[in-house]
């Protein structure tokens, strides 16, 4: 398949893949963060990222907000942090199932999925060291209507959860390193 499926532009897909297996540095980018407290429970972050794999020469940037709902004495003006992580979840299984359905050429008519995740503030406020401070576990449903039998679909699913970068952030330990800056007042370090 040479064409669109899915919204996805098959070959220019399959050149992409081509590209990183006959130069795996391709699939390798970093990608740059900046925070920045906004008042409140309300950040700003700034993003910043290329890759190589696309050929393209300048970086892209995005602006995310966030926010808490009330009960933890934000303004509910965005999504929390935690909220984020499911969308990201999401977001990746979603894109790598069309993105596998259209290399074995499996047309996609609709595709949602739920998230569901039990959190446990107790941690967070200091009050008990039983429970971890992030999510206790999280539930992934998917429903999906395409042109291949469930098996393939459910065999289809099984890869992408496999291969997918947020589910392997979520899942297993990546190491984080933590530094310290004290800087001047209304100073902005870059990113």
């Amino acid at each position: 398949m040479k064409g669109m499926l899915n919204g996805i532009d098959v070959l220019r897909l399959q050149k992409t893949i081509d590209a990183v297996e006959i130069e795996p540095e391709k699939g390798k980018f970093t990608i740059r963060t900046r925070t920045e407290w906004a008042g409140g429970c309300s950040c700003r972050t700034f993003i910043e990222r290329d890759s190589p794999a696309d050929g393209a020469k300048k970086s892209t940037k995005f602006v995310v907000e966030s926010d808490e709902p009330p009960a933890l004495l934000g303004r509910d003006l965005a999504p929390n942090a935690v909220e984020f992580v499911l969308h990201a979840l999401a977001s990746c299984l979603a894109v790598g199932f069309v993105l596998k359905a259209a290399l074995v050429e499996i047309k996609i008519e609709a595709l949602e999925f739920f998230l569901e995740g039990d959190l446990d503030l107790n941690n967070f406020f200091c009050l008990s060291e039983e429970m971890r401070p992030g999510l206790q576990n999280v539930s992934v449903r998917c429903a999906v209507a395409a042109d291949a039998p469930q098996e393939v679909i459910e065999d289809l699913c099984r890869e992408v959860v496999e291969r997918s970068a947020v589910m392997d952030i979520v899942k297993n330990p990546v190491p984080v390193t933590i530094s310290v800056e004290m800087i001047e007042r209304r100073e902005r370090t870059r990113l």
